[in-house]
């Protein structure tokens, strides 16, 4: 039976032998009759064959199609002209517009942008399905609303997947590290970890249709547009705060001048002052260690000066304030340190597995801004503290006499021209030419740990408090201070982490004559022999002073003991262990 002897006209017969169904008869898609009297009077009309009994993988996909599950869109409803129905090659995608277009309004989602240069002809540009998939369009495609994590980092993703493009973006004369410029910065780096409701993700600047370049004056980012659209999720900020970079460069000095030369301060700050302190580590550890080994080879036991009763008399080094001072300065940095880095690591599985054990990076978030505030309280602590310390004699001019003696003195923390002195012998004494210098109660290296708190606290608190409130910060400075902030903020940071765990950690707990660690911060006690070895200067001066005797105490408790190894040990390790996964971050992630 020929079908077209009576269904003869150009719907049925004009291209179906050109079509992609062509080759198939007319049963292919339309159940047999049983009766052709009933058939020509209208009475029995044939059912129509499901498309997934040929199409079955398109019709798994479409099964969780937005148009299937919530608009009972049939395939008829796209493929109305499935008699002449011809596979489309080049130029496909202009199909998928023109199709999707005759539903969504055509000034809505192809006047302009990616669907516009796919109807001139650009097939790299972005059509609906590129987008929105094909026939697995998603359930969330029209509103970010529900499901705004999830339809966020979706549509991110592919908007990443096309800009990333190396080639594709050099083809239409585009910056294929454009991606990457965005992962640098607090927006990227959230949505990386996986935690993309509470940042902007592309949509959400570029608007999700009808994109349009910087330079035209719709276009969202147009910069007469920036603050409105910065509002869009940003309140109670400064014009100026809408001058924020994006998609920052900071390598590129031409462009990002001010980002560029904040970056290659901070390079040069790591590297100047790591390459100085573990030479200093590495040759204190080594003349250390030959020295000890030299002794033993040679069965030499060093004896102790004093007698046995002097020598294990123990005496106050630090006050109980000043151990509370530096627990509390523990906590707040091991802190930091845990909620901070996975951002500036975003990519590492560590950082990502991090963040989960917090609850998510709010709650990172908020652990590292409570542990900011201990930090900031401690260091206005030590600001009056510092202050009475210099001032202790009255008010007035009482007040300050003296100053100078007690700012530059032996109890003080500034340095001072023997400190100098020292360290000239020190390295004198790394390469075997003089005696190891003598100390008092401070060493040249413990007044820098000191004095690098109030400059780390400068840079990385005043960064962190303008990170902190972008929108009040805009008041005082434009908004790519921001992206300075963003980058003074992650160097100083890597840079205070490093230092504590290597050149801190080595100098007071891992060089040779104290490892595995020195209690004396958690316990507040040395012996009197150690005292008389290692500060020799400080002894004679309380000696001298008649002091040795007010500062002599009892050995610590059992308990203190066990608080104080736990304690100090674990934030050993810790820093340790830190420092072998950034290692590992460094050469291998």
């Amino acid at each position: 039976m020929d079908c077209t002897e009576c269904h003869n006209n150009n719907q049925f017969t004009a291209g179906f032998s050109k079509s992609v169904h062509g080759d198939n008869g007319c049963t292919s898609c339309h159940r047999p009759f049983q009766s052709l009297d009933r058939h020509i009077s209208s009475k029995e009309k044939p059912s129509i064959i499901s498309c997934g009994t040929c199409h079955s993988e398109i019709e798994k996909e479409y099964k969780t199609n937005f148009h299937y599950l919530y608009e009972d869109f049939r395939c008829q409803n796209c493929h109305y002209e499935i008699h002449s129905l011809k596979k489309q090659l080049k130029g496909s995608k202009i199909a998928i517009v023109k199709n999707c277009t005759k539903c969504h309004a055509n000034e809505q989602y192809a006047s302009s942008g990616h669907s516009a240069a796919v109807l001139k002809g650009n097939n790299d540009s972005a059509a609906c399905s590129d987008c929105h998939g094909l026939h697995d369009t998603r359930v969330y495609h029209t509103s970010l609303e529900a499901n705004m994590s999830e339809a966020r980092e979706f549509y991110s993703k592919k908007c990443m997947s096309c800009h990333s493009n190396q080639k594709m973006m050099k083809r239409n004369n585009l910056s294929h590290k454009t991606v990457e410029y965005y992962e640098e910065t607090y927006h990227g780096k959230v949505q990386d970890l996986g935690y993309s409701t509470r940042v902007a993700g592309c949509a959400d600047c570029h608007t999700t249709h009808n994109i349009l370049p910087r330079n035209h004056p719709d276009s969202t980012i147009n910069p007469t547009n920036l603050v409105r659209n910065c509002g869009k999720c940003h309140s109670g900020f400064h014009p100026r705060f809408a001058e924020y970079k994006a998609h920052p460069d900071y390598r590129n000095k031409n462009r990002y001048p001010a980002l560029y030369w904040s970056f290659i301060f901070m390079v040069f700050l790591l590297l100047i002052t790591f390459s100085f302190f573990w030479m200093h580590t590495l040759l204190w550890w080594r003349k250390v260690y030959w020295e000890k080994y030299r002794f033993e080879k040679l069965g030499i036991a060093l004896e102790s000066s004093l007698p046995h009763e002097e020598a294990i008399q123990e005496i106050r080094r630090f006050s109980g304030k000043e151990r509370i001072m530096h627990i509390l300065l523990v906590i707040s940095f091991f802190g930091l340190v845990v909620t901070g880095f996975p951002l500036k690591y975003h990519s590492t599985p560590w950082a990502k597995a991090l963040i989960s054990g917090m609850g998510g990076a709010h709650n990172a978030g908020l652990c590292h801004r409570l542990a900011a505030i201990i930090l900031i309280g401690l260091f206005l602590y030590m600001i009056w503290l510092s202050i009475s310390f210099i001032f202790t004699k009255g008010t007035g001019m009482a007040g300050m006499r003296g100053w100078k003696e007690r700012l530059f003195g032996p109890d003080s923390l500034m340095p001072n021209r023997k400190d100098w002195h020292q360290f000239k012998d020190m390295v004198k004494w790394f390469f075997g030419k003089g005696e190891m210098p003598q100390f008092g109660r401070w060493t040249y290296w413990e007044k820098f740990d000191f004095l690098a708190v109030f400059w780390g606290m400068f840079i990385i608190g005043g960064s962190g408090i303008t990170l902190w409130a972008p929108e009040a910060a805009s008041y005082i400075y434009p908004g790519w201070v921001l992206n300075i902030a963003s980058i003074v903020h992650s160097e100083e940071a890597l840079l205070a982490a490093l230092f504590i765990f290597t050149v801190h950690f080595f100098n007071t707990h891992l060089i040779p004559t104290n490892f595995p660690m020195d209690p004396i911060i958690f316990t507040g006690r040395q012996k009197l022999e150690e005292l008389k070895k290692f500060r020799s200067l400080e002894y004679e001066r309380l000696l001298s002073e008649n002091r040795l005797d007010e500062l002599k105490i009892k050995h610590p408790g059992i308990a203190l003991k066990i608080i104080a190894s736990m304690f100090g040990l674990s934030s050993l390790w810790l820093g340790i262990i830190f420092t072998l996964i950034l290692l590992w971050t460094f050469f291998f992630a």
